[in-house]
């Protein structure tokens, strides 16, 4: 449990980094802002699955 919540951790870090460096002035390319958004949504998209199975099993 410890562990899954250190890697929730680590990785809701990574998708503020990558938030915020695609929204700052150093980066100024319709490319770049794409691999951040495509990498924004490789990294969430376990998170939201997680979620959505802890939240069934507490409904059972």
């Amino acid at each position: 449990m410890a562990v899954d919540f250190l890697m929730e951790s680590v990785i809701a870090q990574r998708i503020n980094f990558i938030a915020r460096m695609a929204t700052s002035c150093e980066c100024n390319h319709s490319e770049d802002k794409e691999l951040a958004l495509a990498w924004i949504a490789e990294l969430s998209t376990p998170l939201a699955k997680q979620l959505i199975n802890y939240h069934e099993t507490l409904e059972e």
